[in-house]
C-alpha cells in the first residue's frame, strides 16, 4: 500500500519527488536561497569547531564510528558517514547561529548539510547545482515533516524528531533508493527520530541541545537498515490523511523560502 501523498495535480508521491527534483526544475530564488543556507551553515560550522560540545561529539564519533573513509572538516580525522553527520550536526548545533524556519519552530539544515556531504561519495560527479538541488530535497521534506507533527501531536518536540527524515530523503536520493526502500527509509526515520522535549531541554540548558545530531544520525542509519531490507512502519507525518495538506503542494511551493538567518547566534 502506497502510504505517501500524492503531489498535487501530478499524481506524484513523496518518495518521487526525493528521486525526481533536479536543479533545472528549481526556481532561480529557491535555488539563491539554498545557496545562502549552505554557506551560512557551513560558517556556523567552522565556528562550532571551537566549542566543548563539539570536541566531545567529534572524539565520540571517531571511538564510536572510526575507520571510515569521510574526513570530518576542520578536524581531518576519518570517520563513517553516520558519525560524520553525527558529528557535523553536534558541531552546528552547538553554535545557535544557522539558521532557522519559523514555521516548524526548528531547525533543517544543522542536519541536512552534514548528512549530504556524507552521503557525497555516493555521488562522485555532483556538481554544485546537484548539491544544492539534494539540499533543497532535505529541506523540503524535513520542514514538511516538522509541520505535520505540528499538527497532530500536543508536545514542543526537538528538531531532530523530523529533520531525521530529511537526511533519510538525501541518502535515499543518492544511493539511487527504490520507491519502496525510500518509504522504509522514511518510515525507520521518523518512528525512531529523538521526539525530544524542547521545552525541558530550554529549562534545564545543557549540550543536548535540538538532538539535531541524533536526527542526523538516525537519518543515515535509517538509510543503511532500509538498504539492508530492514522495514520500516509507514511514515504517518508524510502519509496521514489530516497532513495532506501540507505535502500536496511539494515541489509547487518551496518551504525554504521560508527559511531565516541570525544576525546573532541566539535562539529567538
Amino acid at each position: 500500500m502506497d502510504h505517501t501523498v500524492p503531489l498535487e495535480g501530478s499524481g506524484k508521491t513523496a518518495p518521487a519527488f526525493i528521486h525526481d527534483v533536479r536543479s533545472t526544475d528549481v526556481p532561480a530564488d529557491v535555488m539563491h536561497v539554498a545557496r545562502r543556507c549552505l554557506v551560512d551553515t557551513l560558517a556556523i560550522w567552522a565556528s562550532g569547531i571551537a566549542t566543548e560540545p563539539s570536541r566531545i561529539a567529534r572524539d565520540h564519533a571517531v571511538r564510536r564510528y572510526g575507520g571510515g573513509d569521510v574526513k570530518m572538516p576542520f578536524d581531518g580525522r576519518a570517520v563513517n558517514p553516520v558519525g560524520y553527520a553525527f558529528a557535523g550536526a553536534a558541531t552546528i548545533d552547538a553554535i545557535d547561529g544557522h539558521d532557522g524556519h519559523q514555521p516548524s519552530k526548528g531547525h533543517a539544515g544543522v542536519a541536512i548539510l552534514p548528512s549530504l556531504l556524507a552521503e557525497l561519495g555516493q555521488a562522485p560527479d555532483c556538481t554544485m547545482d546537484d548539491l544544492l538541488a539534494d539540499l533543497i530535497v532535505g529541506y523540503e521534506v524535513a520542514v514538511r515533516a516538522a509541520l505535520s507533527l505540528h499538527a497532530t501531536v500536543p508536545d514542543y518536540h526537538s528538531s531532530g524528531a523530523w529533520n531525521a527524515l530529511g537526511c533519510a530523503a538525501i541518502a535515499a536520493r543518492l544511493r539511487g533508493f527504490t520507491t519502496e526502500q525510500t518509504r522504509h527509509s522514511l518510515g525507520i526515520a521518523e518512528y525512531y527520530g529523538p521526539r525530544a522535549q524542547m521545552m525541558r531541554c530550554i529549562e534545564h540548558p545543557s549540550m543536548v541541545k535540538d538532538s539535531s545530531s541524533w536526527g542526523a544520525l538516525t537519518g543515515i542509519s535509517a538509510a543503511d537498515l532500509a538498504e539492508d531490507g530492514f522495514t520500516g512502519a509507514p511514515a504517518i507525518t508524510c502519509g496521514a490523511p489530516e497532513v495532506s495538506e501540507i505535502w500536496g503542494d511539494l515541489g509547487t511551493h518551496w518551504r525554504i523560502l521560508e527559511s531565516n538567518f541570525k544576525a546573532y547566534p541566539v535562539c529567538p
